[in-house]
């Protein structure tokens, strides 16, 4: 702990603060997207226990995406290769990016001391961009087929996204875009035109 600067800097500390705590959301969100997306899809089974979902793991699932793999992020990481999501060249990203995580969350003191760098950024857009390919491709290629609708002819294939990555980018830009003032002016008209978040 030498670069005092970084602690005790209240303008240099609450930025690394903030970019540690959202790229590590962001990775947490990308990973579990990764998994669920494909176990809810080979699912055949889904038991709750309270209010937390359980998917049990089909036979499908076991057999064309367990077996890719010991690890299972790592599996569903070579389903996505082996349907054309994404590449080899994503898989590498997607260790980097866990690797970046883990000294993140493990080492948080002395990445708060030594402050992030350029590379960190690009490492997140990376992040962003690896989320949005994975998004589309699931709506696109997945999702639109199953739901057997329609599909306009103005329809673009690059401008969709999923609820959780449309929040995702919401939370990235009002903590890291410091746009909180423009959704709060979003929430206070659908509180007063619906009674949005009004107790009923």
């Amino acid at each position: 702990m030498d670069n005092w600067e970084n602690i005790l800097d209240e303008d240099i500390l609450k930025p690394n603060a903030l970019f540690a705590a959202v790229f590590v959301l962001n990775y947490e969100c990308l990973e579990d997207f990764i998994v669920d997306e494909i176990k809810k899809f080979y699912c055949n089974d889904i038991c709750f226990e309270g209010e937390k979902e359980t998917l049990k793991e089909s036979n499908d699932y076991k057999n064309k995406v367990r077996a890719l793999d010991n690890n299972q992020v790592n599996a569903s990481l070579k389903w996505y290769i082996d349907a054309g999501a994404i590449t080899n060249d994503d898989y590498d990203t997607f260790h980097r990016i866990r690797k970046r995580r883990g000294e993140i969350v493990h080492e948080l003191l002395k990445n708060l001391n030594n402050g992030f760098t350029e590379s960190d950024g690009e490492l997140f857009g990376e992040l962003l961009n690896l989320y949005g390919k994975i998004d589309k491709w699931w709506i696109n290629e997945i999702e639109i087929p199953i739901s057997g609708e329609n599909i306009p002819s103005d329809y673009d294939r690059n401008s969709v996204c999923g609820g959780q990555a449309m929040i995702l980018s919401i939370i990235n830009s009002i903590i890291l875009g410091n746009d909180g003032k423009r959704y709060k002016e979003i929430l206070n008209y659908m509180i007063e035109k619906w009674g949005y978040g009004k107790e009923k």
